[in-house]
């Protein structure tokens, strides 16, 4: 895939791997109603490792019910990325944050909550999380957390 943005960059990369890294589904021992209301707290973190050009963006999903504020269940996948030259478009700083340019960064988390999105999906269809759809999200909202 080829994205280019308003600078004239282009950004070549393709997904690697997909990896469910974790996932659970609570009733806390409580009866459920029918009807369940659902929030979504999402977290995204991005790793490098060792492997050039491989950038990992993991998607962390807790799934509230909302009438009685616990969480009744979590989704943890991995996507990975190659990137072509990407020493050449993201920032490795020592013990600091990924500097990633922000066009980019949100092509990679607009791409991996999609992903995390239809695999939940098939990972919790027959149970009762099975209408906790992750809803589209505005990645303009997201907001960078610092170490």
């Amino acid at each position: 895939m080829k994205k280019q943005n308003t600078n004239k960059t282009k950004y070549e990369f393709e997904i690697k791997t997909i990896e469910i890294l974790s996932h659970s589904i609570s009733s806390q021992g409580r009866p459920l109603p029918e009807e369940l209301t659902f929030n979504f707290n999402v977290r995204v973190e991005f790793k490098t490792n060792e492997t050039p050009n491989n950038l990992f963006v993991v998607v962390h999903v807790e799934i509230e019910n909302i009438k009685a504020k616990s969480i009744i269940g979590q989704f943890s996948l991995s996507c990975i990325f190659n990137i072509k030259n990407m020493n050449k478009i993201l920032k490795i700083q020592d013990n600091g944050p990924l500097d990633i340019p922000r066009e980019f960064l949100n092509d990679l988390i607009e791409i991996s909550i999609s992903t995390t999105r239809g695999v939940m999906f098939s990972t919790f269809k027959g149970t009762f999380l099975h209408n906790a759809i992750l809803p589209i999200l505005d990645v303009n909202q997201f907001i960078p957390l610092s170490k």
